[in-house]
């Protein structure tokens, strides 16, 4: 490390993304508590594939939940391979980021409880999943913009242009998670499939945007 890295109180990637993947890891598994097995006494003899069925809802917003948790986890995972250096900033959201991911499973058993009866409470629930979900895109993006600041904090063969690429499809999400947040005060379960939506996007872009490195350099693309 060098004096200046030192001055500026610089550190290595690998606490940041094993503290990560372990909130990430915590908050993916609760998820799993929302999916409630039908009570004996509300349930007739023969009649239990009837009520697995009736909570349909609840298996849809784990789905969407774990998803969205997975392809953050994906996309972090490429963003810390892209990263040589922490720097104070890059930490604090880093942990607005995980606030968003630890804080998911309560909006989700929301969604999961409520969506069904239709109504106000149904469109709460959706609408404030979507609210979560549209804070949590805000660092994510900010993370990217600090880079294109401070691209020598990324690793060699990657420049503020890369990180102006990343910044904009960070934000990409952004305007869909509002507008989805809005269509759920009138139309929850129509939220959901945009959150799902959403969701995918960034699963097929989360290897990132491809770069053309340098002459004599080389360049992780994370995908081994």
């Amino acid at each position: 490390m060098t004096q200046s890295e030192t001055e500026t109180r610089l550190s290595p990637t690998g606490r940041v993304e094993a503290f990560s993947d372990g909130v990430m890891a915590i908050a993916i598994t609760l998820l799993v508590l929302d999916l409630k097995v039908p009570p004996l006494d509300e349930v007739r003899d023969g009649h239990l594939v009837e009520a697995l069925a009736a909570r349909w809802p609840s298996y849809v917003a784990y789905l969407v939940a774990f998803l969205t948790i997975g392809i953050i986890w994906l996309n972090h995972r490429t963003l810390v391979d892209r990263i040589r250096r922490f720097d104070a900033r890059l930490h604090w959201l880093n942990l607005m980021l995980l606030l968003g991911v630890a804080t998911l499973p309560w909006p989700t058993a929301l969604v999961a409880e409520y969506v069904q009866r239709g109504g106000p409470d149904a469109s709460a629930a959706a609408a404030l999943y979507g609210l979560l979900a549209t804070l949590m895109a805000l660092p994510w993006g900010f993370i990217w913009r600090h880079l294109a600041d401070r691209p020598d904090l990324l690793e060699p063969g990657f420049d503020a242009g890369y990180a102006r690429a990343e910044w904009r499809r960070g934000f990409v999400g952004l305007p869909i998670y509002i507008a989805a947040t809005l269509i759920a005060l009138v139309l929850p379960l129509v939220a959901l499939g945009l959150y799902l939506a959403i969701a995918i996007l960034y699963a097929v872009t989360s290897q990132g945007i491809a770069v053309r490195a340098p002459i004599g350099s080389t360049i992780d693309d994370g995908t081994a």
